[in-house]
């Protein structure tokens, strides 16, 4: 849920693969980029169960990143 908490204290801004890993793992992690791609997925399933207009919470940011909608 850090990765949700950063995004939500973020909202509104878009956060590139990088600085959410840096934010959420630390900046020594070493792994890919595109674990944060899959977290996001898993934070939308669970986001979309409990959201009753099917509004996407998690935007992506094409060439950029994600944003939490405000």
């Amino acid at each position: 849920f850090e990765l949700l908490h950063t995004l939500v204290l973020n909202a509104g801004q878009a956060l590139t693969r990088e600085a959410l890993i840096d934010q959420v793992w630390g900046y020594d992690w070493y792994g890919d980029a595109r674990v944060v791609d899959t977290h996001i997925q898993h934070l939308r399933r669970k986001l979309r169960q409990h959201s009753p207009d099917d509004e996407e919470l998690i935007r992506t940011v094409r060439g950029v990143g994600y944003r939490f909608a405000v």
